[in-house]
């Protein structure tokens, strides 16, 4: 018995001087541990994201503007000033709306908004930009405070109707020399030349091309259809 007790205690002795190792898969079970706590998951509907707040308004006068012309050299020969046009704000709705006030077609009523197209640089505006947008290549005029001549189209064709307040503007002038001078109206009729004169020109056929590439979306085959009408156009005179 003594033997065996002695054997046991040197067994143990030499277990101790050896380092502890654990399996790969050991797992320590400890009491003390707390068990985090999973918030359970949304479900739909979920609630809406806080909406941001809007920043501040501009003061007035600190947004940037510049004088709008739109101009439609065929029918309808339109010429149209518009002052002080905020280029973050004015939209090319903003624009249509105030050629639409001005055209009639030829039932007299008013065009729909799709029929009437705005031209910068002989190409069409697509979209509803704004005038910052539009005029994001040109340094010059985003600096506020110049003019800009915008081309206007008016799919088939119209006439210039007096703005409201304008024909009574004109009656009261004729009553007396001393009104007339009164300030020229800000937009008027522009005065040129029209049916075959204006198909002459070569700024028709620009303005045909730009509505095409705007239509078929291929600059080639908007030059090419130029190219196929004018040759027709040309023939029929013959």
């Amino acid at each position: 018995m003594a033997s065996e007790i002695s054997f046991a205690k040197a067994f143990l002795s030499a277990l101790d001087n050896r380092p502890i190792k654990l399996r790969a898969d050991y797992v320590h079970d400890d009491p003390n541990a707390r068990i985090p706590h999973l918030l359970p998951r949304l479900q739909p509907p979920r609630p809406t994201m806080p909406k941001k707040t809007p920043s501040a308004a501009a003061a007035p006068g600190s947004s940037k503007s510049i004088t709008v012309v739109l101009k439609s050299a065929r029918n309808p020969a339109l010429e149209l000033t518009l002052p002080n046009m905020p280029l973050s704000t004015t939209t090319v709705t903003d624009l249509k709306d105030a050629v639409r006030a001005r055209v009639v077609d030829a039932t007299d009523a008013k065009p729909a908004l799709e029929k009437i197209k705005i031209l910068h640089r002989k190409k069409p505006v697509t979209g509803n930009k704004t005038l910052a947008e539009m005029l994001g290549e040109e340094p010059a005029l985003l600096a506020g405070g110049k003019e800009v001549e915008v081309a206007v189209m008016v799919l088939g064709g119209g006439r210039v109707v007096p703005a409201e307040g304008e024909a009574q503007g004109e009656a009261e002038g004729q009553r007396g020399e001393e009104d007339t001078t009164a300030a020229e109206p800000v937009s008027k009729p522009a005065v040129g030349p029209s049916g075959e004169e204006v198909v002459k020109t070569e700024a028709f056929w620009e303005d045909l091309q730009g509505f095409l590439e705007q239509r078929v979306k291929d600059a080639e085959e908007a030059r090419r259809l130029r190219v196929l009408f004018k040759e027709a156009w040309e023939g029929g005179r013959k």
